[in-house]
């Protein structure tokens, strides 16, 4: 099982036993400035270790507003959506709200004499409809490329020759994309959780007999939707928005199974679910304590892995806040499920409480005692006698654990020095849980401005936020912990540990709106210390969340990015293997074995493939590969589309559109 535990080591030569404790401790949760969960192997499957204008809708957010659109290019009907016998005095809608239904239909919000309701139009001949516009010659997907409904058959339509014709993942990135959502959903899924399939049948890709990375699905079916969700804001595809409501329920189901506030589980599943492949990390023996099983949830019984991490949150809190803003007002339902999940867990962060703590090291309990937390959500479910354990090993400190918590605490001192007898640790700064909790209070915000019924706890988070005096500080506290960020792996061992500090900062620095933050954010984290380190790593993700946030950013970033981008190959995502030791290209480590020098990075095409590769780092000359195992492609998809969002690259399939047939 390769479940992140959250760590990392901070060396200070030798330490005595409560030396040991206070460095191990501190290691635990990701320590250090530019933080990361325990890695995997490079090339491998395992684990992993979301602007300012918070009023976006589908109709007004579009990256691709400049086609034209007028009343002339569709006709009115009833919507038959419509409930049979509409409430007169509740709205169906959000005023000016409009919606792709199909390729070529939408719905308008439209006031009645009995309130907003949707009236749907069809968009006259020749034209299809866009991001809920009716536009001459465009379309956008209403189906997943190669889905089957009874007779029909999700295929590629050409709105300029009103013919059917074959994507080309080579030629076209957007059928590339196409491409590997069709893969994804086919056979990367686990009840709806994202992992690595591995093939009986490899070259022939029929039959899935095991998904990997499962312990991790959390933060890449998170990351998942993220993706869709920008490729909604971007394209307002009527299948994108249906997957995006799906994704939702699913992670939904992952932040309450446990049972207590704001506790995210890693996957879950009905309760002895068979599935026609072995699902990783899943292991309902008992001998597994990561692992729940027959736990009662919304009146049924589940089966869910646990021993959460910080990082899993990551891809699922880009993905909720994303997908909050691309949904628009008239999705409330789903709206409120993303609000709520989020609400929870900003007020559980927020809370100051006494905490039961035991020590245990090598196997010998210390005392338990009674800790002041923070920045801490609570497993119940993982405690051992009511208190919460750390497990610590003098042989190999990095081998210690945390169970019944999770923290996001930008000084991990602040804990650490309630251990007895270590009241003298200095600071532990982490950067990267200062960027997470930071990104968490603007997501909290964003999802309640303006929501009837919402407004203290709106007001709760922009006080705390702003204004909190008391331990942990507020976000000026928390920009100066920023602003420590730094490599402390020289060979890139934790390389993958800047993934879960770049997706919240995507969130943060969109959402952050006082220029004064913000500013400090970007001139003292983002642009002083953060993307130097990531500059000639040829990593496109990064590029375009540094250069679509920051305004200053050299124009050339995402030019670069593109290039490596379009290397990407078209699915399936085969782990092959790779040996670049002779290759002139990249002239090997003096420093680093197995890498080349780090004034370079290996080309995208050329790299070890990965599960998801901008957290891998870029150096790695050999990987064994196995031509059985494959990659979700949830990198390419989540790149793709924020560079399509950003308007970083162009539509290459203009007029071209998944539909049934």
């Amino acid at each position: 099982m390769n479940l992140h535990k959250d760590l990392r080591p901070i060396s200070s030569g030798t330490w005595a036993l409560l030396g040991s404790i206070a460095i191990t401790v501190a290691a635990v949760g990701c320590g250090g400035s530019s933080g990361g969960d325990e890695p995997a192997g490079q090339g491998g499957t395992g684990g992993s270790d979301a602007g300012g204008d918070t009023s976006l809708d589908v109709s007004t957010d579009t990256q691709e507003a400049g086609k034209d659109a007028s009343a002339e290019d569709s006709t009115t009907t009833d919507s038959p959506d419509a409930p049979d016998a509409p409430d007169a005095t509740v709205n169906e809608c959000a005023a000016g709200s409009k919606l792709c239904v199909d390729k070529d239909t939408r719905k308008v919000c439209t006031s009645t004499p009995d309130g907003l309701k949707w009236k749907q139009e069809d968009c006259a001949a020749g034209s299809g409809c866009v991001a809920g516009d009716c536009v001459k010659g465009e379309c956008s997907d209403e189906c997943n490329l190669g889905d089957v409904d009874g007779a029909k058959k999700c295929e590629l339509y050409d709105f300029a020759t009103s013919t059917w014709t074959t994507p080309d993942p080579v030629a076209s990135l957007h059928d590339r994309s196409r491409a590997y959502e069709m893969w994804l959903r086919r056979d990367s899924l686990a009840e709806g959780g994202v992992g690595s399939a591995t093939y009986a049948d490899p070259g022939t890709w029929t039959q899935v007999t095991f998904m990997d990375g499962i312990g991790d699905s959390s933060i890449w079916t998170g990351s998942y939707l993220a993706a869709e969700a920008l490729r909604l804001k971007t394209t307002g595809d009527p299948d994108a928005r249906a997957n995006v409501k799906k994704i939702v329920d699913t992670l939904h189901t992952w932040f309450n199974v446990e049972g207590d506030p704001g506790v995210l589980s890693r996957w879950a599943a009905p309760a002895g679910k068979q599935f026609p492949f072995k699902v990783g990390d899943l292991d309902c023996s008992g001998n597994n304590a990561s692992n729940h099983c027959n736990v009662t949830y919304d009146g049924k019984q589940w089966d869910y892995i646990g021993h959460i991490s910080r990082d899993q949150y990551q891809g699922v809190m880009m993905g909720f806040t994303l997908a909050y803003e691309a949904l628009g007002e008239s999705e409330e339902p789903t709206r409120k499920i993303i609000r709520d999940d989020i609400v929870e867990l900003v007020q559980e962060l927020m809370k100051e409480r006494q905490v039961k703590m035991q020590v245990v090291y090598n196997g010998t309990p210390i005392p338990a005692f009674t800790a002041t937390m923070r920045f801490v959500v609570l497993v119940t479910s993982e405690m051992k006698n009511g208190a919460v354990q750390f497990g610590l090993s003098g042989s190999n400190y990095t081998d210690a654990e945390m169970w019944g918590f999770q923290e996001f605490t930008p000084d991990l001192s602040d804990i650490v020095k309630q251990i007895p007898g270590l009241g003298w640790v200095p600071s532990i700064p982490r950067a990267s849980s200062a960027i997470m909790l930071a990104s968490f209070f603007r997501s909290a915000i964003l999802v309640t401005e303006g929501v009837p019924g919402y407004e203290q706890a709106n007001g709760e988070f922009k006080t705390y936020y702003y204004n909190h005096t008391g331990t942990g500080g507020n976000v000026n506290n928390w920009v100066d912990t920023m602003a420590t960020y730094g490599e402390t792996n020289k060979c890139g061992e934790s390389y993958f540990g800047h993934n879960i500090s770049m997706e919240p900062m995507y969130a943060l620095s969109r959402l952050e709106d006082d220029d004064l933050i913000l500013g400090r954010i970007h001139s003292e984290a983002f642009t002083g210390k953060m993307w130097p380190l990531f500059e000639k790593t040829k990593n496109s993700f990064f590029s375009y969340i540094y250069a679509g946030t920051v305004p200053s950013a050299n124009a050339s970033i995402p030019t670069l990015a593109n290039e490596q981008l379009a290397q990407f190959p078209p699915p399936p995502r085969v782990r092959v293997a790779v040996d670049l030791t002779n290759n002139p290209k990249y002239p090997p480590s003096a420093t680093c074995p197995g890498q080349c020098d780090h004034s370079t990075a290996i080309d995208i095409a050329d790299r070890a493939v990965g599960d998801f590769i901008w957290q891998r780092h870029p150096w790695g000359l050999v990987d064994n590969g196995n031509p059985a195992a494959t990659q979700p492609g949830v990198d390419y998809l989540l790149a793709y589309w924020m560079a399509r969002f950003h308007k970083f690259l162009p539509e290459d399939a203009s007029g071209k559109c998944l539909a049934w047939h």
